[in-house]
């Protein structure tokens, strides 16, 4: 009955490992995501506590096997010395005793043999399948460890990407608005220039203006009586009361 429950728990076990050994085949550390890293972490602490339940199954047998291998052979020893002993032994009864004795020895060996050898098997058995589970869980471990540190640096490429982007756009921003006051100094210039241009078109007109306003403006008469009076001459004025009455009349009709 215990050889049986040992075979069925080394069986479901082995089956726990088979399917272990399929996610560790499928898992790659290269791409691995957090939720298959936490996947295989989990099923990686499972398979450490059977590894450390293997490793203490295979200490027990190792012991138990040797413990049987020890007194298999501690009899063996003794059934060598009753056969010396049977040789030499000259006195027929006390042959016969021996005699008797080391066939009950034999069979006593015969039969504890097939255990001897089958606690042996099983204690190797013990050692290749902790064997197994301890190389599985060294190259999960590697895996996850690399898995990790990838995610990791995934992370941090990701982080300083978006901090650069970041930056690029602040610097970009900043030179949109130095671009926008250069272009507004650059118009500011171009107007300031355009109204010192009109400025100086205006101040021309306006002298222009006064000076063709000095050129249509008279002389004023009170300026010299003499040249006044050349003047009033010169354009046919005649003196205030020098016109005759008809004249005056023929004013006053029109």
């Amino acid at each position: 009955m215990f050889d049986f429950l040992k075979h069925f728990a080394l069986t479901k076990a082995e089956d726990v490992q088979t399917g272990f050994m399929q996610m560790l085949v499928q898992f790659d550390p290269a791409g691995a995501s957090e939720a298959e890293i936490g996947q295989l972490d989990e099923a990686l602490t499972k398979m450490t506590r059977q590894m450390v339940e293997a490793k203490n199954d295979y200490d027990r047998e190792i012991k138990e096997a040797g413990e049987i291998k020890k007194n298999y052979d501690l009899r063996v020893t003794a059934a060598e010395r009753l056969q010396a002993q049977l040789d030499q032994e000259a006195d027929p009864a006390r042959k016969a005793a021996i005699e008797a004795s080391l066939a009950k020895l034999v069979a006593d060996l015969e039969d504890m043999l097939p255990k001897v050898e089958r606690e042996a098997k099983q204690a190797g058995e013990a050692k290749s399948y902790y064997d197994d589970l301890n190389s599985a869980v060294k190259t999960a471990s590697e895996r996850l460890k690399t898995a990790r540190a990838n995610l990791t640096d995934a992370q941090r490429r990701m982080n300083t990407a978006q901090l650069q982007a970041q930056k690029a756009a602040e610097q970009e921003e900043r030179a949109k608005m130095l671009a926008g006051i250069t272009k507004q100094a650059g118009a500011m210039g171009t107007a300031l220039e355009a109204m010192n241009k009109r400025a100086d078109e205006l101040e021309i007109q306006a002298a222009a203006h006064k000076e063709k306003a000095v050129l249509l403006t008279p002389p004023a008469h009170d300026e010299d009586p003499l040249i006044a009076q050349a003047l009033r001459d010169a354009a046919g004025e005649k003196p205030a009361g020098s016109a005759s009455l008809a004249e005056r009349l023929a004013a006053l009709k029109k």
